[in-house]
Formats: C-alpha cells, sequence, structure tokens
C-alpha cells in the first residue's frame, strides 16, 4: 500500500482561503484501498471528528515558526510517505521526499513594501526575502506543482523557468452554504443601495478606487465592508455611507450579498476571486476588476472595470442600477458560470496527481 501524506496544519476555514482548500481538499478525496492518506495536523484538529478516518499526526509548530521546519522533518521521517502534499508554501527544506505544493499565488512576490504589513520594517524585510527564497526552493525542488487558475500557472512557469508539465490547474469550489443557502432573514437589513465586499484591505485590494468612484457618486451608493477590522481598515479614508460589518457568519454574509445592489472585487491580484463565485451562487451581480486571473474565472458573467479608474467602475454601478435587463441577464450568467466550479471535482483532479506521481 503507498501512502501519501497531506499537510494539513491550516486546516479549516480559521485559516482563511488556504484553509478552505485545505479542509475541501481532504474531505472530498475519493477512497482507494491502494492508497493511504495520513495527516499532519494542529493540534485543534487532533481529535477533529471530522477527520476521524484519517491517521494523523500532531505537529506542535504554525508553519511558519522556523522551528516547524525541524518538526517537520521529523514527522515525515516518522510517517515515511510516499508522496508528500503541501498545501502552502511550508514544505520542510531539508526534506527530499517525492512532494508536491500547492502555491496559491505570488501576490507577496509582487506587491511588496511596508505600506503592505503591520510589521516593523526590519522583520518584514527578514520575512519577506525568507518567503522569496522559500518560493524559489518550492518551485525548484517540488516535484509537481498544483495552482488554482491558469494565470498562475503561466506566472510560475515564465517567472522561474519551469518545464509547462510540472505545474498543475485545479479550479477550487464553492462553500455548500452558499449553493444551497437558507431561507432570507427579512429581520436584517442593510442601507440601500450599496455594493458590498468581504475579506481583508491589503493595499493590493485597492479599495481606494471603490471608494473614489462613491465619491464621485455623492454617497448616494453605500458600501458594506465584511471582514475583521484591522490596520489596513484604518488606513482607509473614512466615508458616512461607509458601514463595517466584522467577521459575519456565512448565512448573515448571504443575506448581505441577497440586499446588495452588486459585490465589488476590485482587486488588482488575486489567487482564484471565490467571493465573486460566492456572490453569483446567490444571485448577487458581480463587478469586477479586469486583472489577473479574475477574468478567467468569471468570464463572461460579471462586468469588469478597470482597476485604476473610478469613472469606469462608476459607469458599471450605474449599468446595474439603470439596466434591469442587463442585470437579470449578469445574474443568470452567473448561476451558470458557478457549475464550472466544484470542491469534489478539484479533489478529484488532485487525486489523480497523487496516481501519477506514485511509483
Amino acid at each position: 500500500m503507498k501512502t501519501v501524506c497531506i499537510d494539513a496544519r491550516l486546516y479549516g476555514i480559521a485559516h482563511t482561503g488556504i484553509g478552505r482548500y485545505t479542509q475541501n481538499l481532504i474531505l472530498n478525496l475519493p477512497s482507494d484501498p491502494n492508497i493511504q492518506v495520513v495527516l499532519i495536523v494542529s493540534p485543534e484538529n487532533i481529535n477533529n471528528p471530522e477527520l476521524k478516518s484519517f491517521p494523523k499526526y500532531q505537529a506542535h509548530y504554525h508553519p511558519y515558526h522556523p522551528l516547524a521546519q525541524i518538526e517537520m522533518v521529523y514527522l515525515l521521517a516518522k510517517i515515511h510517505p510516499d508522496l508528500y502534499h503541501a498545501t502552502d508554501f511550508t514544505a520542510p527544506i531539508f526534506w527530499f521526499g517525492k512532494t508536491i505544493i500547492t502555491i496559491h499565488d505570488l501576490i507577496k512576490v509582487f506587491f511588496r513594501g511596508s505600506h503592505t504589513t503591520t510589521k516593523s520594517p526590519v522583520f518584514y524585510w527578514l520575512k519577506y526575502f525568507w518567503y522569496r527564497f522559500n518560493i524559489w526552493l518550492d518551485v525548484h525542488k517540488a516535484w509537481h506543482l498544483i495552482v488554482p487558475s491558469k494565470y498562475w500557472q503561466d506566472q510560475l512557469i515564465h517567472r522561474y523557468h519551469l518545464p509547462p508539465g510540472k505545474v498543475s490547474v485545479t479550479y477550487e469550489g464553492i462553500p455548500a452554504a452558499y449553493l444551497h443557502p437558507a431561507s432570507p432573514d427579512t429581520s436584517v437589513s442593510f442601507p440601500q443601495p450599496f455594493l458590498v465586499h468581504t475579506g481583508n484591505l491589503y493595499p493590493h485590494k485597492n479599495i481606494d478606487v471603490v471608494i473614489k468612484a462613491l465619491d464621485k457618486l455623492q454617497g448616494k451608493v453605500g458600501l458594506v465592508l465584511i471582514g475583521a477590522r484591522d490596520v489596513f481598515s484604518a488606513r482607509i479614508p473614512r466615508r458616512d455611507y461607509i458601514t463595517y460589518l466584522g467577521r459575519l457568519t456565512d448565512t448573515k454574509v448571504i443575506d448581505c450579498y441577497r440586499q446588495a445592489t452588486a459585490y465589488v472585487y476590485p482587486s488588482l491580484m488575486e489567487g482564484f476571486g471565490l467571493q465573486g463565485l460566492e456572490a453569483m451562487a446567490v444571485g448577487t451581480p458581480v463587478i469586477a476588476a479586469q486583472a489577473s486571473c479574475l477574468p478567467e474565472i468569471y468570464a463572461d458573467a460579471v462586468l469588469y472595470f478597470n482597476p485604476y479608474d473610478p469613472a469606469d467602475l462608476v459607469k458599471m454601478i450605474t449599468k446595474l442600477e439603470t439596466d434591469s435587463q442587463s442585470r437579470k441577464n449578469l445574474i443568470q450568467a452567473g448561476f451558470a458560470r458557478i457549475k464550472m466550479f466544484s470542491w469534489s471535482k478539484m479533489s478529484r483532479q488532485t487525486w489523480t496527481i497523487y496516481q501519477k506521481m506514485l511509483p
């Protein structure tokens, strides 16, 4: 029997996109009597009932802690897998067994500088160069790489001069809560009309262009921001039309989406763009930046705008508010587009990669 070890230290939605990816990869894996899947998990998941069917080894250090490098080599030597899958760029430097690594994006390579972090400049630059070294080492040492979009496949191949066959694309999926949403909670209401955006507000998220566009509309359209308040949210301009809702459950996020004029995705660079698909799944039109992987993922199911031009965004907002037929067409196109994406499909494709990589 062959053994595949999956690094599940970042398992679960507490670890945002990487955690959701890892969770859905594992929970949707096919069964094969000839392959045993073993997990390396953090202490909070050692007794997770979702993972009860998998043999597990506990890692005590956070994946980004320096001592995690030593701990992982020890655990992998103990497991001695035929194949190791790191679900982020956290593969130990001194593990030389057959390895697959998922690279979700290279955003930190392209967007750098003290304005992109909450850390002190010295600590940030040390961490940044360690990250660059880790990525370089990962892409060259790994036997195979997995990315969530063709955009990042091309970036890896060209930036690191990799053979095309070394990088596979496995599109991500949409959470079940958005595919089968509960009935609307009519007791919850939001300012009308408004745009909604979820997630952090790092500089590459480009939320400033939304604010500039809404300023042009003189506050007649609001903006609801869902996600944890942090130093980046404190840096954006104050406006009466902006509402911060903090972290919400999926159910409350869906209620907000349903009442919104549109979901706005102004980001200059993304790994996949899951939030836009979630909005489409519950019938919310999406306005997205013509940037990075977003046109690949959304195709013709959204309205695109120049992410550097607030006036172009104003045109798209106005179009949705005044052209009811275009709005209906966009919603229908969104329902059709989300059928292209499935966590179970992603997991099966990954399993096929495992099978090809096993001796």
